[in-house]
């Protein structure tokens, strides 16, 4: 059974449920921070993660998820308010209105426990504050990537009076980012057995993914390459089965960098896996099924996609079995094909899958790299070998044993080369959040939509939400 986070009556007695309640009510808790010992502080730090993982909370395993993936260039929608995302009218769903909360939720947590701990004194007090400042990383990486500029809150807002922020320049967000990532890489444990709790080497391998999308690659290359030479001290390394990573039941994995974790029960599953599944033969992926998204077999990512990559087999299905016997599904149009990635078939509820959601694993750190490396140096045999240990693990043979099968072939141009990788990270992290901002970062958007039919989006970053313009008078 997989590890849980325990969220105890303390958090919700430190943080508060409602945000206008916890600041107008100044609750006990947060008037005796002097009181906390090493168990409160422990449980305080846990509570800063939950707002990521709260079973239904419209973050990765609901909208959040729905939103980035349908705006890719391959995704559809079977509903005309969610297919909305993937036209780019975002006047039509207000999924955002939902997620963003969620998120200043979790910042404001950080930014109370950073307080709570400089002001005192707690063992280990650096390691905490390193911990919130990652989960706030996070958070402002996932905000700035899809409103742009948004307010830059570092400090707790004690009085609900006095709520107004300007949204901060971009840059000014990315520096923030990549300041609390770096706190973080120098204070953190390099391993931990509170699965889900942030690591040094998540730190690195989240600020290489910072400076990727930034362009700054000599700086990306340098991190992912830190993680990679340092394997004795992270741990990590890719699994053999590719199918593994995804398992329901497993409490963690060496390939898992900084995941979400998730567990069957109900309220505390992941809810992707009914998200993703038909509306009447889920049976074999999920408890139920909504049928989101999906995507369509003629589009040129997927057409294209090798069909005996098992990735493809494992990710992309239109059929099921049914009492022993193999059933096409209807898959409503526009759509033909579904996704499987994310399939518990014994979760209790919809609400109960077991699946965690990966932010990072060490498939990322690869190709961090190798896309790093070629635009620094050229396809070198570094490069060639990141990408390829991925390639060869997705097609199910020995990681470190070249195979002309499966490789990329020798002798590419960086150009090239940088466009393989690109596909690459397509085909390996499909349905796992990272197309749509690949596509922003390359510029690629501007291809790869038209070549799918969609057309190219009034604007590439959500609208800010109107409860957040009713209660910000600086914005």
């Amino acid at each position: 059974m997989k590890k849980l986070f325990l969220i105890t009556i303390f958090t919700v007695l430190v943080f508060g449920t409602g945000c206008k309640k916890f600041l107008t009510e100044q609750p006990v808790s947060q008037l005796t921070y002097g009181n906390f010992d090493a168990n409160s502080i422990e449980s305080a730090t846990v509570g800063v993660y939950e707002p990521f993982t709260r079973s239904r909370g419209r973050l990765w395993e609901t909208h959040y998820t729905t939103a980035l993936t349908l705006m890719e260039d391959y995704s559809h929608s079977r509903y005309a308010p969610q297919e909305a995302f993937a036209n780019y009218d975002f006047t039509q769903v207000t999924y955002q209105d939902n997620f963003w909360p969620t998120f200043y939720q979790a910042i404001s947590r950080a930014n109370t426990l950073i307080q709570v701990v400089t002001s005192g004194s707690f063992a280990n007090g650096n390691k905490y504050i390193a911990e919130a400042r990652f989960v706030r990383a996070i958070a402002y990486y996932q905000l700035v990537r899809a409103f742009g500029k948004v307010p830059l809150r570092l400090v707790p807002v004690t009085d609900a009076q006095n709520t107004g922020q300007p949204l901060a320049e971009v840059a000014d967000i990315y520096n923030q980012i990549i300041s609390d990532f770096q706190f973080a890489e120098a204070n953190l444990p390099a391993t931990t057995t509170q699965y889900g709790r942030a690591t040094s080497g998540a730190a690195k391998t989240a600020l290489a993914d910072v400076y990727l999308t930034l362009g700054r690659f000599s700086d990306a290359r340098t991190k992912a390459k830190e993680v990679m030479d340092n394997k004795s001290t992270y741990g990590y390394e890719l699994l053999p089965s590719f199918t593994d990573i995804f398992s329901p039941t497993s409490a963690t994995s060496s390939e898992e960098v900084f995941a979400l974790k998730f567990t069957r029960s109900v309220g505390l599953g992941n809810f992707l896996p009914s998200y993703s599944a038909s509306t009447t033969q889920y049976q074999g992926f999920a408890a139920t099924g909504n049928e989101n998204f999906g995507t369509t077999s003629t589009l040129p990512f997927i057409k294209n996609w090798d069909n005996n990559d098992p990735r493809k087999v494992w990710t992309l299905y239109n059929k099921t079995v049914i009492n022993g016997a193999t059933v096409v599904i209807n898959v409503a149009a526009p759509n033909d094909l579904l996704y499987g990635k994310f399939r518990d078939p014994l979760a209790p509820a919809e609400t109960a899958a077991g699946n965690d959601f990966f932010l990072y694993r060490y498939a990322d750190v690869l190709l961090i790299f190798a896309e790093a490396e070629n635009k620094v140096n050229g396809p070198t045999s570094d490069a060639y070998n990141a990408v390829n240990m991925v390639r060869r693990r997705g097609y199910g043979v020995s990681i470190n044993t070249a195979n002309a099968a499966v490789d990329l072939p020798g002798g590419l141009t960086q150009a090239t080369f940088d466009d393989l990788v690109f596909r690459e990270r397509g085909y390996e992290f499909f349905a796992e959040d990272k197309r749509w901002f690949d596509l922003l970062r390359t510029g690629r958007y501007k291809t790869e939509l038209p070549a799918a039919g969609k057309r190219l989006p009034p604007s590439t970053v959500f609208p800010i939400p109107a409860v957040e313009k009713l209660t910000n008078d600086k914005i």
